[in-house]
């Protein structure tokens, strides 16, 4: 599967997010991940849909959902996400503090973004409902 910049999407990962920790299969903390991409630029798709996230590429996905408003369709950028979370529970975040969101990185690969050119992507999965640990909720 290939981008439009030439570069496959993969489970290939560089060695520069290797050293971070990124690399297929890793859980990574929701917080830590978004903390990770605003400090070495690239961006983190969250993929709602596990069998989406493993079997086709970011860009195919942003074209079949082209006409779907952002928030509606099975992907996000996480820091839309963080965005429209926080917005909806001003306590969201310390709820992650309770319940931590960890995410499996899936897939690598690179976007051209307007202005800045090629741009690293990592693909990951949320977790399902019943994966979060919610012992002390009623």
């Amino acid at each position: 599967m290939v981008s439009p910049t030439g570069k496959p999407e993969g489970t290939v990962f560089p060695p520069d997010l290797e050293r971070l920790g990124i690399a297929p299969g890793a859980k990574i903390d929701i917080r830590k991940l978004g903390r990770m991409g605003e400090r070495h630029n690239f961006h983190i798709y969250l993929y709602f849909e596990e069998d989406l996230a493993r079997s086709s590429t970011l860009q195919e996905d942003l074209q079949e959902y082209s006409g779907a408003p952002i928030l509606e369709r099975p992907f996000v950028r996480l820091d839309t996400f963080l965005s429209f979370a926080t917005e909806s529970d001003p306590l969201f975040t310390r709820r992650l503090e309770e319940f931590p969101l960890v995410i499996e990185i899936v897939a690598c690969g690179e976007i051209e973004v307007e202005g800045r050119g090629p741009t690293a992507y990592v693909k990951g999965l949320m977790p399902f409902l019943d994966e979060l640990k919610m012992e002390d909720a009623p």
